[in-house]
């Protein structure tokens, strides 16, 4: 536990070291881990180009707020301002679809694309993928859309 904190833990990182990292690159910033729609709204302040709404899988803090749930507040908060993706218990074109029509510019898929590769290697990540793209399509079909921005649960015209 105490080389994991080591590693991976900097409780001492703020908000004005996003600056220092904005300074010191002009590769897209995009940061992760927003789950409130004020911190949304820093984000977008502090120069980032796009936020990752996650939880990190709830891993970090019991019983955190679900991704999903944030995610409809972290996208208004932002509006057009900055693209917002979704991390965390996507599994599924159901999934990928649910998260596009509440606001995601787009997902990332972790879990399954690792099991992909624990399988079949480069191969078993190519089957993942196409798995959660044909169920995509196969959901758009179902909702009479050809796409997933056809798909739009928020009221949207």
């Amino acid at each position: 536990m105490e080389t994991f904190l080591r590693v991976y833990s900097r409780p001492r990182l703020s908000w004005e070291d996003l600056a220092t990292l904005r300074s010191r690159t002009r590769l897209p910033i995009v940061l992760k881990g927003v789950l409130h729609p004020d911190d949304a709204r820093r984000a977008a302040d502090a120069g980032v180009d796009g936020v990752v709404v996650s939880n990190h899988g709830g891993r970090q803090v019991d019983h955190s707020v679900a991704s999903l749930d944030a995610l409809p507040g972290v996208v208004d908060a932002v509006g057009d301002a900055l693209p917002v993706l979704l991390d965390s218990g996507v599994r599924t074109g159901a999934d990928v679809a649910t998260a596009v029509r509440l606001g995601a510019r787009a997902v990332l898929l972790g879990r399954p694309f690792v099991h992909g590769l624990a399988l079949d290697g480069a191969r078993g990540v190519a089957q993942v993928l196409q798995d959660v793209v044909a169920e995509l399509d196969l959901v758009c079909g179902l909702a009479g859309a050809t796409s997933p921005a056809g798909i739009d649960l928020r009221g949207r015209p």
